[in-house]
């Protein structure tokens, strides 16, 4: 009996210390014991997985890590190199709000955009005819693309920039119609024509009645909205001062007119939507003839021929006006 309560005592004496480890140990051990082990083995699959999700998140990080590092190695050596491949990328609606902008655009003179654009007069520029400027632009391609868009207000203003620049310094636009409207058909009341533009069915872009219009009414008015050039060697600095695109349409919209009965002839052009008017005939089927044409060969002043309804497309007849390149210079 001694022996056994002494053996007790030992037994008693030996009970382990309850630590956070022994707990861990005498829990495991109990799971093991009940589930034959399947906690436990539940439980350690559950690590894998963690395991395996840290180690994906650690992988994404990484590579936007590079991403971002790779990016900003870029941007730097860009603006080494004076950000050549960077110009125009700047959104055009930034710093503005709806109406208005934040400061005003400053348009390229016509230097400017001869350098930007690669475009130098060729030897021998000034004695250049019609022809020979359209072959040089390749305009042919240009004039046959009915998928052009409209042109925009600020190659509008582009144009006008370059007229006053190489043509007529003098040449104010003080209009408050912008180009992209018109003009204001009668002077000092700031009212547009009655057209706008938009895509014309096999003919690119063309004028369509905004309002109905009734019969002698006058449609357009470039009495006081085109603008004369004084000689071919005008034109052609005014042409080859533009961006091809813009050349090959100044091609395509100017024409030649006499200012009075029995005067010379002088190239002549609308820099506004006026521009895109077109033509119409029996070579273009029914339901094509003009409906507005002007009252002389002398004069700029376009008169409806019959009523056109409201989103007609106005249509003059190209042949009202003389055409021969060489009485013009060119």
């Amino acid at each position: 009996m001694t022996m056994t309560m002494n053996n007790r005592q030992h037994v008693t004496s030996r009970k382990p210390k309850l630590t956070p480890e022994n707990i861990a140990t005498i829990l495991i051990d109990s799971s093991e014991a009940k589930g034959g082990g399947r906690k436990y083995h539940k439980g350690h699959s559950g690590n894998k997985f963690r395991n395996s999700v840290h180690r994906a998140i650690l992988l994404s990080f990484v590579v936007f890590a590079c991403f971002l590092l790779c990016r900003m190695i870029l941007l730097v050596d860009l603006s080494i190199l004076g950000g050549v491949f960077m110009v125009g990328m700047e959104s055009p609606n930034k710093g503005r709000r709806r109406g208005f902008s934040r400061e005003p655009i400053q348009y390229l003179s016509a230097d400017e955009v001869r350098a930007l654009n690669s475009i130098q007069f060729p030897d021998g520029w000034e004695q250049y005819s019609y022809n020979d400027i359209r072959r040089h632009f390749h305009c042919r391609s240009r004039s046959k693309d009915d998928a052009k868009p409209l042109p925009s207000a600020e190659e509008w203003e582009l144009m006008r920039k370059t007229f006053t620049e190489v043509v007529d310094s003098a040449k104010e636009w003080d209009d408050p119609v912008p180009p992209t409207l018109g003009y204001s058909l009668e002077k000092g009341v700031p009212v547009p024509p009655p057209y706008f533009p938009r895509a014309s069915p096999g003919k690119g872009r063309g004028l369509f009645a905004s309002r109905y219009i009734r019969k002698g009414e006058i449609v357009h008015d470039g009495t006081h909205s085109d603008v004369v050039f004084p000689d071919a060697v005008a034109w052609r600095r005014f042409v080859f001062s533009l961006p091809r695109d813009l050349a090959c349409d100044c091609t395509d919209w100017h024409w030649m007119q006499r200012l009075e009965e029995g005067g010379k002839y002088f190239m002549l052009g609308g820099i506004n939507i006026s521009s895109l008017m077109n033509s119409g005939g029996k070579e273009f089927g029914p339901g094509r003839e003009p409906n507005a044409l002007p009252e002389s060969s002398t004069s700029g002043r376009f008169y409806a021929t019959k009523d056109i309804n409201k989103f007609e497309e106005i249509l003059t007849d190209y042949e009202s006006y003389y055409t021969n390149w060489k009485e013009v210079g060119l």
